[in-house]
């Protein structure tokens, strides 16, 4: 295991410091965030124009809502709509959803063109599509957060964007929290204060963005529209999730809100919405619309054994999600099946970076990259699956190794200048690569990488204990004070000890499934899940073991007492040396 220590080693207000040294300079308030931690509106480029624009429509009037095709644009959409239909409810909103994982306007702009609207609006989308709207010929409101690529913006259009906002700070707001924005802008001028009632919405498009924690003011959409989620569909999943944000069997309502913070909705509650917007079906799309938007509506049960009966749309709703994710999970795994075999029979895995096609397998593009994410674990090689189109470029999705000392796989494509595009995250992007530059990028990755051991884990950590510190306790106790803040760009800090000696009567197999490690040592409990390997592993050493590892800080009370637990993520185990204690 490599490690490096990303930090001067900290020794006392271990979180506290953390945060001074990821930048944060009033750890006291990004902590603890009110609503002063809001930038205002009025620092948004175009904001009053746009207000103007909606006040202006006549009693009557039709709109059209574009609705993104990502947890980020249902939520956009769905503050504006309500927020809308409550200021004028004789407004007649028609909303346009994609078929399959599309973006802006490219699939709507002939029906919109022909169609009688008094006003467009593209939230979480629509910076660039200039050429659509000159065809529409309609006003548009674009509330957006990308990137400007055009230099033509449509007469038609008023833009409003944080990215063109010099006064703005905060570049890392999301399409929802833009939302948000603009409806503060027309609570101003109508005199009303509604736009709080869709902060649980605005957080939660902040969070599944993966937008920068690293900003005060998403910290603040998180702080508060976690913990006052009003949504009755955003509500409902996070009762489906209840045992795995929690930990408990049966949690009240009032104690799966308390967890809800952009680690437990990022990895339990998006994961719902994305899969129903990637594999569910155009109706199963527009009831989930419906949901964020009338949760509490009586609608027929689907529910097997219930047929006749009524419930609610967001209960409805939030079974197709789960649903959605069982069926994404076999497609995945009959797809891995298939990728395996041209894996092997194409000696794929000869090249550094693993780059599989897709043309011959029936597998939606939706899901592309969720199998990159797959093979580059399974095979610890940074991943690229994609498809060639009829132009001549192949596109699709890459997936680095967050372990390993190739920090940044995009950055790396980047580099390269062989490919038409790389956007999105470290390692996880979409790509575009003309297919004559596909030998050429392997030639070079094949010799750029070939220092890189990507089957041995690296770690980059924030703190390094051995095993017998008199504060390896303290320190774990004074990280759980911050769980809730840990986000995109302001990760859980990764603690490395190593120098932990045990015997096997030191191992306790827990759980239902006997899979689970707990090691008790030195007021610390170490703790592994779905373990089946590393028990095999404990069961082959003859004698005393010896550990290093990885994890992360956790508290866990019970009847009153509390032991300080470190979650693992990653743990070598090797037969141990007498002569060591």
């Amino acid at each position: 295991m490599k490690v490096r220590l990303k930090n001067p080693k900290i020794e006392e207000n271990y979180g506290e410091e953390l945060l001074h040294l990821r930048g944060i300079e009033d750890v006291d308030t990004f902590l603890h965030p009110d609503s002063s931690c809001l930038q205002t509106y009025e620092q948004l480029t175009n904001i009053k124009a746009g207000v103007e624009l909606v006040a202006s429509l006549p009693e009557n009037a039709r709109i059209a809502l574009i609705v993104d095709s990502d947890t980020d644009g249902y939520t956009s959409a769905a503050i504006l709509y309500q927020y809308l239909a409550q200021i004028q409810p004789n407004w007649i909103i028609d909303y346009f959803l994609h078929s399959g994982k599309g973006h802006g306007l490219e699939e709507h702009w002939e029906t919109l063109r022909d169609a009688e609207i008094d006003l467009l609006i593209v939230p979480d989308a629509g910076s660039n599509d200039s050429q659509y709207i000159d065809e529409i010929q309609t006003p548009t409101l674009v509330i957006d957060h990308h990137i400007l690529e055009s230099e033509h913006i449509s007469k038609y259009m008023t833009l409003i964007n944080n990215q063109i906002s010099p006064q703005y700070k905060n570049k890392a707001l999301s399409g929802a929290g833009m939302a948000y924005q603009f409806c503060r802008a027309l609570d101003d001028y109508y005199d009303i204060n509604r736009a709080d009632d869709y902060l649980d919405l605005a957080a939660l498009g902040i969070c599944s963005d993966m937008m920068s924690g690293l900003e005060i003011e998403n910290q603040y959409f998180w702080h508060d529209g976690f913990k006052h989620v009003k949504n009755p569909f955003f509500r409902e999943l996070a009762r489906k999730q209840a045992y795995s944000i929690t930990g408990s069997v049966s949690p009240s309502d009032k104690e799966i809100m308390e967890c809800l913070n952009p680690t437990t909705v990022a990895f339990y509650i998006t994961p719902l919405i994305n899969a129903l917007i990637r594999v569910g079906t155009q109706w199963e799309k527009e009831q989930m619309f419906e949901a964020f938007i009338d949760g509490d509506a009586f609608v027929p049960s689907t529910k097997r054994g219930a047929k006749g009966t009524m419930d609610h749309r967001a209960t409805e709703v939030a079974r197709f999600c789960a649903n959605a994710r069982n069926h994404q999970n076999k497609i995945l795994e009959d797809a891995m099946f298939q990728v395996e075999q041209k894996i092997f029979n194409y000696d794929l895995l000869n090249n550094k970076i693993l780059f599989v096609r897709l043309d011959e397998e029936d597998f939606p593009s939706e899901l592309n990259g969720l199998l990159a994410m797959k093979l580059s674990t399974k095979y610890k090689h940074p991943t690229i699956v994609a498809r060639l189109g009829e132009d001549g470029y192949i596109k699709g999705s890459i997936r680095g190794l967050n372990n390993s000392e190739l920090i940044s796989f995009k950055d790396y494509l980047d580099s390269t200048g062989l490919c038409e595009y790389v956007q999105g995250h470290d390692n996880a992007a979409g790509i575009s690569i003309i297919k004559s530059n596909l030998t050429a990028l392997h030639d070079k990755a094949n010799q750029d990488l070939a220092q890189f051991d990507f089957k041995s884990n690296y770690f980059e950590v924030d703190f390094a204990r051995h095993a017998l510190d008199k504060d390896l306790a303290l320190l774990v106790v004074d990280l759980d004070k911050y769980t809730d803040c840990w986000s995109q760009n302001n990760p859980q800090p990764l603690i490395y000890v190593n120098g932990l000696h045990i015997t096997k009567k030191d191992v306790q197999i827990m759980g239902k499934n006997k899979d689970t490690i707990k090691i008790m040592r030195n007021g610390v409990a170490y703790m592994k899940f779905f373990a089946k390997e590393l028990i095999q592993q404990f069961n082959e050493i003859d004698g005393d073991i010896k550990v290093e590892l990885v994890g992360k800080a956790n508290l866990n009370e019970w009847n009153g007492t509390v032991t300080p637990q470190i979650f693992i993520d990653q743990i070598e185990v090797e037969k141990d040396d007498p002569l060591a204690f």
